[in-house]
């Protein structure tokens, strides 16, 4: 942190930051390439500076209003940095910590992987140290808000500006590899979830956040933590196509982007609906085997069609002839 020049070359060579810049993410040379191998809390300002000076700002509109969010958000590229100091292996001596940005991410790769028991998927709310003393000393001396990885603060800060969700994916054994976009992906559903906010007065929680952006990713969940709380909010809600309660956000932030027919193609096809279709084919064919339930409906699991079949026989309205594989299902005339 506070040791000469020298004497880092001399004893931890390996302990330096190399930064490349490229004008476009995908082309192999680098327009830009800086190395620092100093005191840390010498460099610690000249490095944001440096990443800071090709940074852009993204303009986009809030009805009568124009707003601008920051390609690389500062308090995000530092956490990153600072957790790639904390947390490297500084018995690997051939690698240094590597940074890459674009005008579409940053990305910074930390020599040594995840220490044991962290994954990509509980990295946000496990706290390890592999070099403990770096991390108090961070802590003390006020770079960091508290002792830890602070990659939730990293995620919030991306989600909350509409870039969707920083990748940890690319980690192995030997490296920690973030990479936090840069573009927003999606301005409607900030703004749909601030909007939420205001007229409900209420806040929403990093993990609530974070719990809505999946599901925006996804678009159709079936587990959904804070259901209760998004149901009630108007932020989501669920449908039923097959077996089981499913949750996708709410038809109002799909209307706000004029989306509305993927809102419909989500929910897909009311179950009653189904049911309903199958009883049409049976009516007017006689008779119907799982091929033509699967031609109905293609999208369905095979156990899906038979939860449907079952319904309808435990309501008495269709029965099963023949063996189990090969035979066929009729409808029951009243």
């Amino acid at each position: 942190m506070l040791g000469k020049k020298e004497k880092i070359d001399q004893f931890l060579p390996c302990a330096e930051i190399i930064f490349e810049w490229r004008n476009e993410h995908r082309q192999t040379h680098h327009d830009f390439r800086a190395i620092w191998r100093e005191p840390f809390f010498k460099i610690y300002d000249e490095i944001w500076k440096t990443i800071n000076s090709r940074n852009t700002r993204i303009p986009f509109t809030d009805g009568l209003f124009q707003r601008d969010i920051i390609a690389f958000n500062e308090k995000s590229i530092r956490e990153a940095l600072n957790n790639a100091i904390t947390h490297r292996d500084y018995t690997i001596q051939g690698k240094s910590i590597f940074i890459k940005a674009s005008p579409v991410e940053f990305f910074i790769e930390s020599p040594g992987g995840f220490l044991p028991g962290i994954t990509p998927d509980n990295v946000l709310f496990s706290k390890e140290w592999r070099n403990r003393k770096i991390a108090e000393t961070f802590e003390k001396t006020g770079l960091v808000e508290r002792s830890g990885q602070g990659m939730d603060d990293i995620f919030e800060n991306t989600i909350r500006e509409g870039k969707g969700l920083p990748d940890l994916n690319q980690s192995d054994d030997y490296n920690v590899r973030l990479s936090i976009p840069a573009q927003i992906k999606d301005q409607d559903f900030i703004l749909f979830l601030e909007k939420i906010a205001n007229e409900k007065q209420t806040l929403l929680s990093f993990e609530e956040i974070l719990e809505l952006e999946k599901i925006r990713t996804v678009k159709v969940s079936s587990k959904v933590k804070f259901k209760e709380k998004f149901l009630k909010l108007g932020i989501i809600e669920k449908f039923s196509r097959t077996r089981g309660q499913k949750y996708t956000l709410s038809h109002r932030y799909y209307k706000d982007r004029e989306e509305t027919g993927i809102h419909t193609r989500i929910l897909g096809i009311p179950r009653e609906k189904c049911k309903e279709l199958i009883l049409q084919h049976l009516s007017k064919n006689k008779k119907g085997n799982l091929k033509d339930f699967n031609d109905i409906f293609p999208e369905f699991k095979p156990m899906d069609i038979s939860n449907l079949l079952r319904e309808l026989r435990e309501e008495g309205k269709i029965t099963h002839v023949g063996p189990r594989k090969t035979g066929y299902w009729k409808e029951i005339k009243k």
